[in-house]
């Protein structure tokens, strides 16, 4: 599973029924020979959250991920050491980012306790955001987390939507460079599907105008497979820029579907700290 890929989907940031979801990915921190696994979240939009510069944290695993519990002001320090540690967590505090690429308010922990939830590097991860508790989770399954993008369109340099899939992820399921793919929208979806390049042009364009289908072709993006789409076939699947959408994929197929936060471990009600 990987969240914005390659160079595709910059924001990595979508607001959704009152929380913010955050596409983060599990890193590495010191060398390799003695490295640990780090979860690093940076972003002003924390001091919203009540995650501003210097409160405590306390940080615990949980099953496929992790949980940042705000701390009380009041709380004892010791007590609240003592209780995480029983829970196999730790304590950390927000800080000020800046660092040359990122700058700003700043949550990160590093360590074992990112093991015990099951979290290991290059794990990819979304987080959801809400006042006072951030919950982490892994990401499983043959899925992308990918947003639409911007373009302009040519003459007018009107901003428009696009879909842009990059990656060598792509020829692993049959998307190789200059594969032919039919293009199929509908509310709430949008599939790409690969034909066998044995299969006769001339069938396939026949094919997808009988299916109201648009025709595209795999490029090349130094040396990578590359897929983009842009106009009416997204807006009318109900995509906007900046949203976040989920690719899942098995072979010879790609279906884009609207990101929903219960596929990905968030249920519509939670009790605090799960």
């Amino acid at each position: 599973m990987i969240l914005n890929q390659e160079d595709g989907g910059r924001k990595r940031l979508i607001e959704e029924d009152g929380a913010i979801y955050q596409v983060l990915s599990v890193s590495r921190n010191g060398l390799a020979a003695n490295s640990r696994p780090r979860i690093q979240i940076v972003g002003d939009w924390l001091n919203e959250m009540g995650f501003v510069n210097g409160v405590l944290v306390q940080t615990l695993p949980k099953p496929d991920g992790i949980v940042f519990n705000l701390c009380d002001k009041n709380i004892n320090y010791s007590e609240l050491y003592n209780a995480t540690r029983e829970k196999g967590g730790t304590l950390n505090r927000v800080y000020i980012c800046n660092e040359r690429t990122r700058s700003g308010t700043a949550l990160v922990t590093t360590g074992k306790h990112l093991l015990k939830g099951g979290l290991e590097l290059g794990d990819e991860c979304i987080a959801k955001c809400e006042y006072g508790c951030i919950r982490v989770r892994k990401v499983k399954g043959n899925v992308r987390l990918i947003n639409v993008a911007r373009t302009k369109r040519p003459y007018t340099n009107e901003p428009t939507p696009m879909v842009f899939l990059l990656g060598e992820w792509l020829a692993d399921i049959g998307f190789a460079s200059d594969t032919l793919i039919t293009v199929a929208s509908e509310p709430g979806c949008i599939t790409f599907t690969a034909h066998n390049k044995a299969v006769i042009y001339s069938e396939i364009v026949k094919y997808a105008r009988k299916n109201k289908m648009q025709l595209v072709q795999v490029s090349t993006k130094e040396s990578t497979p590359l897929i983009t789409l842009t106009g009416n076939r997204i807006t009318n699947a109900g995509f906007s820029l900046g949203d976040i959408f989920a690719a899942e994929y098995e072979y010879g197929s790609i279906k884009l579907q609207k990101f929903d936060p219960e596929r990905f471990g968030f249920p519509e009600v939670e009790s605090p700290g799960d």
